[in-house]
């Protein structure tokens, strides 16, 4: 259909008030109008006043994608015609509908970057100037304010988002930066408050659009903290006068809240600019300004029965932000001898303690005291970086803080008494991560106080406990007391090393709880704790008597049951040369646990992990007796399974049953003695039931859940029995090669890889490495090739991923067994270049890391006439994709290509991109021959430098697709 205004007045009517199947035919014809040249011409049709707003809303998108994608269709001789009809379209526009004008405004902004500094040097004089009140008389005085500075505002963005070349950006950063200071007086203009009247909400919309435009330019970067003092002053001023001027003193209107909120956003925006650093005292003017000015708001928050959450939130988000990146200047005021400056400090640090201990509970009732977490990080980091006898110094002016950000969020952190009832479950979801922010800000907490701390959490515990003891009729212990103060040392375990003062009372206090009258949510972290503390008892291993029968005891308790197996698992991997005492009742207690059939699949799995690590302390007579009973049930379910019909829910039983053996396999190891050679049990069980898994492989070859579990069991026996695993060796090579030759996928190219990288150099099973080697590869080559033929190569990506990460993990470290596998290197080499031509990042990232193996082994194993041979294709190949097939994103991989071919074959490579670039208009017509010459001396030029080449190769991409179009001052 032609692209009449006619057409395509009735395509945007389609669009917008027809179904869903109609809108998407409609939509992509009209990407592909404005893609079209033709569109330069039928915009200004199409923004006729006689349209409807959707027509002229399209009409302007239009002009702004051509001007952003297709600006190369623009010629130079009529750069100067557009800009008068962009800015003619603006004042028709001026009055509405302001949808359109907006749009307008953006196109006019991307016209300023395209033509900046070269052929419209003096863009903003002439803005700013073209766009006053007494110039354009038919237009309201505010229209013309809000549309000189919404231009103005969106120039940052558009450069931001706008393509250019890596010499024209430059330019016109530098131009963007020099003419800040003049954008920033006109902000301050509109800002100005009138000299008798004051700020006036009459003119909010000028305040909200001068607010945002000079948080825009500010992030460009030319513009320092001190040129900002009187717009930050003016914002901060506005501020104050959005909230204690509001028009009613219960609540602020939309209006208003938006003002607060557009300043502080400002504000944000300056103060947090990494240029600020370098001015000590205009931070800290401003920052104190603002911590006087906003805390008397902030406190008549705090002390409203209806606080408003927003204005909060923005206060002490702004305030949280400037200490945070200013960290550094409020410790070097701690050690001034200026009173005041040191008051600054402390005043900030009260301020944001008061914002961490705001009255009610997260997220119901506050929502800013998490907004703190990162500035407690930061202070206790750049103080404890510091030198030993400054640290020191610092340390004991901030612990009374620290010492009171512990008790705040141990009250912070309890759980609501009625949780299970009042909470929704989005409210228990995000208190949930809110109290693991707590978690990690308690080991900075730590990290400041040390014993300290253990002594608050101590007190506290102890006092939660035995409140009130004395009275003949002591209360009932507040579980959620308890349960934080247990929260609390979880967190901070892995921050303790040598402790022999408080841990070990912590332990004979968690023995006495008395859990069964208290919340099932005090036993899980106690369990939890004890688990975290796994590493500290095996220093100290007297305490598994205090703690052992607590976690063997909830382990039929399916509400306690995750973090009981989590415990026991933490403490058989950690202290297992001490469980032998303690190894029958773990064992009979774990199976009674298992035959319960209460606990879950990964309960069930963590289970099987720690029954590994004790039987593999005891006798191996022993080993296999317990094996038998707790594995017999198992492999019998098993193998009725595989008698019967594959289902859904046969699957599910199998993969249950393949993970939870995986887990056992992956911890049950007997270490051996210099003087007894031991039979693995392992080794003993798969001999036993390798039969099974051989059925699984043959029956359920095309199941991916299945043979990935498989997998991963076949690895696990691999990686923890290492040399031990010598006796299976074969059968798991033949299962791979098996179930690979049926149908070939990923995850058993993973048991190969591990087999090949351990065993592969051991004459003993070289042969059988190479074999297996030899089959995968031929077994990939004739998959591929049948696929191509087809044209279905695409279908077997994830294939094609798992076999070329082995192929270059192998090549790296085993080349030679690779080479001497007998594998068809030329058919291979081809194969992976063949794959570049798939669209999915990671396929062509594996692919490339195979090849650059390849390439940069190729010399060492006679491998060089591949690349001699077939690298010119390779290079084809690269080049079709960076010239129009592969995505953007996949440049980078494209360079460690061309990188490695530079490294090893510079002559060759040279001879092959000359030979190819010649092709005309080849590999796009939007590239010049000098262009290409250019590239071609760029890439050549880097043996080394990666970053380099592929901002020369992205550039080339860029060009040859015409987003970037020919520089005039590239060499």
């Amino acid at each position: 259909m032609e692209y009449t205004a006619e057409n395509l007045e009735k395509a945007v009517t389609l669009f917008y008030r027809t179904e869903a199947g109609q809108q998407a035919e409609a939509h992509q014809w009209l990407t592909e109008a404005q893609n079209s040249p033709q569109a330069w011409s039928f915009v200004w049709e199409l923004l006729s006043p006689h349209r409807n707003s959707e027509v002229q809303f399209f009409a302007a998108t239009t002009l702004h994608t051509k001007l952003m994608k297709h600006w190369n269709e623009v010629p130079e001789d009529h750069y100067e015609l557009l800009k008068k009809r962009i800015l003619e379209a603006i004042i028709n526009y001026a009055m509405g509908p302001k949808i359109v004008l907006n749009r307008l405004c953006i196109t006019l902004s991307a016209y300023i970057i395209h033509t900046v500094p070269t052929h419209w040097p003096n863009a903003f004089e002439e803005l700013v100037s073209s766009f006053q009140p007494q110039h354009l008389p038919n237009v309201e005085p505010e229209r013309v304010i809000w549309i000189l500075l919404e231009i103005l505002t969106v120039i940052p963005e558009e450069f931001q988002s706008t393509l250019l070349a890596v010499s024209q950006r430059m330019r016109v950063r530098t131009v963007l930066q020099d003419v800040s200071k003049d954008i920033l007086k006109v902000v301050e203009m509109c800002l100005m408050p009138l000299p008798s009247a004051g700020f006036d909400m009459l003119n909010l919309t000028t305040y909200l659009n001068a607010a945002r435009c000079a948080s825009a330019w500010i992030q460009l970067g030319g513009l320092n903290i001190d040129d900002c003092t009187s717009v930050m002053n003016l914002l901060i001023n506005l501020t104050c006068f959005a909230y204690w001027n509001k028009t009613d003193p219960e609540c602020m209107s939309p209006e208003e809240m938006e003002l607060m909120e557009v300043t502080v956003e400002a504000l944000t925006t300056i103060i947090q600019h990494p240029h600020t650093n370098r001015y000590h005292n205009h931070v800290m003017k401003c920052s104190a300004d603002m911590l006087y000015k906003f805390e008397k708001i902030l406190e008549c928050e705090r002390n409203s029965p209806e606080s408003n959450k927003d204005i909060v939130a923005n206060l002490y988000g702004l305030l949280v932000t400037i200490a945070d990146v200013h960290s550094k200047i409020f410790i070097n005021n701690l050690k001034s001898e200026n009173v005041d400056e040191q008051r600054i400090s402390f005043d900030f640090f009260n301020s944001i303690l008061k914002c961490t201990n705001l009255p009610g509970l997260y997220p119901v009732d506050e929502s800013s005291s998490t907004l703190t977490f990162g500035f407690w990080y930061t202070l206790q980091d750049d103080i404890l970086s510091l030198e030993t006898a400054e640290c020191a110094q610092l340390l004991l002016m901030i612990k009374p803080y620290y010492r009171d950000l512990v008790c705040i969020m141990l009250r912070k952190s309890m759980f609501p008494l009625n949780e299970d009832g009042d909470w929704s479950l989005d409210d228990k979801e995000v208190f949930r991560c809110y109290r693991q922010d707590i978690a990690d800000t308690f080991i900075y907490c730590y990290n400041v106080l040390n014993l300290e701390m253990l002594d608050i959490l101590n007190s506290k515990l102890i006092e939660a406990l035995h409140k009130n003891n004395t009275s003949v009729v002591p209360p009932p212990i507040q579980w959620n007391e308890v349960e934080t103060c247990l929260h609390a040392f979880g967190a901070i375990a892995e921050s303790i090393e040598l402790e022999n003062l408080y841990l070990p009372k912590l332990m004979v206090t968690i023995k006495e709880i008395p859990f069964t009258d208290l919340h099932k949510k005090v036993m899980a972290s106690a369990l939890e704790t004890v688990g975290s503390y796994s590493d500290w008892i095996t220093e100290h291993p007297e305490m598994l008597e205090n703690v052992l029968p607590l976690v063997i005891s909830a382990l039929d308790k399916p509400e306690v049951a995750t973090s009981a197996t989590m415990a026991l698992k933490d403490l058989t991997h950690s202290c297992q040369k001490y469980l032998l005492p303690y190894a029958d009742h773990i064992l009979l207690a774990a199976q009674s646990a298992l035959q319960g059939g209460a606990l879950k699949l990964a309960e069930c799995s963590r289970l099987m992990y720690s029954i590994g690590k004790v039987l593999s302390i005891l006798p191996v007579p022993r080993i296999m007796d317990y094996l038998n009973i707790i594995l017999a049930p198992s492999f019998k379910e098993m193998q009725d399974l595989l008698n019967v019909e594959p289902s859904p829910a046969v699957k599910t039983s199998l993969i249950t049953r393949l993970k939870v053996l995986s887990s056992l396999f992956n911890s049950l190891c007997v270490k051996k003695s210099q003087t007894h050679i031991i039979e693995q049990p392992t080794v003993l069980v798969m001999q036993n039931t390798m039969p099974l898994y051989k059925v699984i492989g043959e029956k359920y070859c095309t199941s991916g859940d299945v043979m990935e579990e498989l997998s991963i069991l076949l690895k696990y026996v691999v990686t923890t029995l290492l040399e031990d695993c010598t006796p299976l060796i074969n059968d798991i090579l033949q299962l791979v090669v098996t179930v690979y030759r049926e149908c070939p996928q990923s995850n058993i190219l993973m048991v190969a890889k591990t087999v090949v990288i351990m065993f592969g150099h051991e004459e003993e099973f070289r042969a059988i490495t190479q074999q297996l080697l030899h089959e995968i590869v031929s077994t990939t080559l004739q998959m591929c090739a049948q696929l191509n033929s087809a044209n279905q190569l695409a279908e077997k990506t994830d294939v094609l991923e798992g076999f070329f990460a082995m192929m270059a993990q192998l090549i790296k470290k085993l080349p030679q067994v690779v080479f001497a596998s007998g594998i068809d290197t030329a058919a291979l080499f081809q194969c992976a270049v063949l794959c570049l031509s798939l669209p999915e990042t990671q396929t062509l990232k594996l692919c490339t890391s195979f090849l650059v193996n390849f390439i940069s082994q190729s010399r060492d194993t006679a491998q060089a006439n591949i690349v001699q041979n077939y690298g010119e294709s390779l290079v084809l190949r690269i080049l079709i994709n960076l010239g129009n097939t592969a995505p953007r994103s996949s440049v980078e991989i494209f360079s460690d290509l061309l990188l490695a071919l530079n490294k090893k074959y510079c002559d060759n490579l040279s001879r092959w991109l000359n030979a190819l670039l010649a092709q005309e208009d080849f590999p796009s017509p939007r590239i010049s021959r000098q262009q290409k010459e250019n590239f071609i001396k760029l890439v050549l030029r880097e043996k080394a430098n990666k970053r380099k080449l592929s901002d020369s190769v992205l550039e080339f991409t860029l060009i040859c697709r015409g987003i970037l179009r020919e520089d005039p001052n590239m060499p």
